[in-house]
């Protein structure tokens, strides 16, 4: 007979349990007893008064479960250190998360293992943080310095939250790893802050969708819009910084759909179908899509950088290959001949390489269905050891007013290729779409973008042969070239 002991404050909760002389003395309880031990040790934190007793610390080694871990209301669980991180599994049931967190919690240098490989499985989650309703969130969560590994569902998932908190002390200390279907996945999640956390190894092949990170809401097409805009509003607020976003062959790495007042900035994106997407609902059945994003600035990001690769050791290849790098998407009905625009939208100084597009849809940065984006600063495809296909920027469809100013393109290749180009119609300065006829609004601005840049090798622009870009190329038909309109500032 022995005691196992878990650090309540400055407490100590002992219980007498029976297993074997080993050091790491929770190793050889039973699941049921492991569970028992931490839950005795969770509601004596919660009942207590004293700050300093609402910390919870669980000794090294690992701890598998019978149940969830539900941490209570104004609640710490943590490892005591970095180097003394205890390891949560859940005993043969995969229907459950490891952690389940209330609000005013915290969980720290914790790791949760979920035990399989990539499968998707949207019930096997590592941490869930869940409101009630919209009205009735879970606020005030931190995750911090954990890895959350070897999910078939998602690492960490959010429903109507609000100011949730995921960061590390450096991206390696803060990891979600080897998961089936998101990294991070936010449904109605408001104020999220995500820093210096790497989100790598995504997705199972063959599937069609896997996210890094996702803010998005659940959406009911049954629903009258104001009814779903109250019980199922879009994720508001957010900053996605200083992360690392890696190795997704399936779909997207850093995603919002419908999203409003998010920054997404200096975060590495290596070996990711497609980069970054903030974009609109998409219905089923193929009928077009609703509720388009708002204030989004996507800014100061490096996309398949060859120093990245370097640097994580990560190598190319045609599993990770990148079809798109920055998408930005309002929405539009095929029904209807107007869209509802991507507003408040800024594409700034990101460096986006290897953007190995399959149509000429694809590229470095494409916009569709904006209402005066700002698309400045950015660097495509200046460095050697890579290529991208087809577009630098690509306007597709029912852009108005956009500004694309002071962007550096190097060398292009797949046919037909163009630096900045329209591919679709009805990119002009009216708000409404006019019919099949030249237009009259004053349409787009296009003032100091450059083609054919390089780098010197201090990672510096070499202009040296560098030109200036004076056209939105428009390889499109007599008609619908005729629904597009700019105007060329030096």
């Amino acid at each position: 007979m022995m005691q196992a002991k878990i650090v309540v404050g400055a407490l100590l909760v002992f219980l007498t349990m029976m297993f074997s002389s080993s050091p790491n003395a929770a190793v050889e309880l039973s699941p049921e007893m492991n569970s028992q031990m931490i839950d005795t040790a969770l509601q004596k934190a919660k009942s207590s008064k004293v700050a300093s007793e609402k910390i919870v610390t669980l000794p090294k080694g690992e701890l598998v479960l019978a149940r969830t871990v539900v941490v209570p209301a104004g609640v710490t669980l943590r490892g005591a250190s970095l180097s003394a991180m205890p390891v949560l599994k859940i005993w043969q049931n995969e229907s459950i998360p490891i952690v389940r967190m209330g609000s005013d919690t915290k969980l720290e240098n914790v790791v949760l293992d979920g035990q399989k490989g990539k499968y998707v499985n949207q019930r096997h989650n590592g941490i869930e943080i869940v409101g009630t309703s919209a009205s009735q969130r879970v606020r005030n969560v931190q995750i911090v310095n954990s890895q959350v590994r070897n999910f078939g569902g998602n690492g960490i998932y959010m429903k109507y939250t609000d100011r949730v908190r995921i960061a590390g002390t450096t991206q390696a200390q803060m990891m979600v790893s080897n998961i089936g279907y998101a990294g991070i996945i936010g449904y109605s999640a408001n104020n999220t802050i995500i820093q210096k956390v790497t989100v790598r190894d995504i997705g199972v092949t063959g599937q069609l969708l896997a996210y890094n990170i996702a803010l998005t809401e659940v959406y009911n097409s049954k629903l009258a819009t104001s009814v779903q805009a109250k019980v199922n509003p879009r994720s508001d607020g957010a900053l996605i910084t200083d992360s690392y976003i890696l190795n997704n062959a399936v779909w997207e790495g850093i995603d919002t759909h419908h999203g409003r007042n998010l920054v997404i900035q200096n975060n590495t994106i290596v070996n990711v179908k497609n980069a970054i997407a903030v974009v609109s609902i998409t219905l089923a059945g193929d009928v077009g899509t609703v509720n388009p994003p708002q204030n989004v600035m996507i800014r100061n990001n490096r996309i398949n950088k060859q120093s990245d690769y370097v640097k994580l050791r990560l190598a190319k290849s045609e599993k990770f290959k990148t079809v798109r790098g920055i998408v930005v998407s309002g929405a539009k009905l095929k029904k209807s001949r107007d869209a509802v625009y991507a507003t408040g939208i800024q594409v700034l100084n990101n460096q986006i390489e290897n953007v190995q597009a399959v149509s000429i849809y694809g590229g470095g940065i494409l916009m569709q269905s904006t209402f005066g984006a700002a698309v400045s600063g950015n660097r495509v495809q200046l460095e050697p050891s890579g290529r991208t296909n087809y577009n630098g920027i690509a306007l597709t469809v029912n852009n108005k007013r956009t500004a694309v100013i002071g962007n550096y393109i190097g060398k292009i290749v797949a046919m037909p290729t163009e630096v900045i180009a329209f591919r679709g119609a009805q990119n002009n300065g009216e708000w409404n779409n006019a019919k099949w006829s030249k237009v009259s609004g004053y349409g787009m601005v296009l003032s100091k973008n450059y083609r054919d840049v390089t780098l010197f090798t201090d990672g510096k622009l070499n202009m040296g042969k560098a030109k200036l870009v004076t056209r939105i190329a428009d390889p499109n038909s007599v008609v619908v070239r005729n629904t597009n309109k700019y105007t060329f500032k030096k």
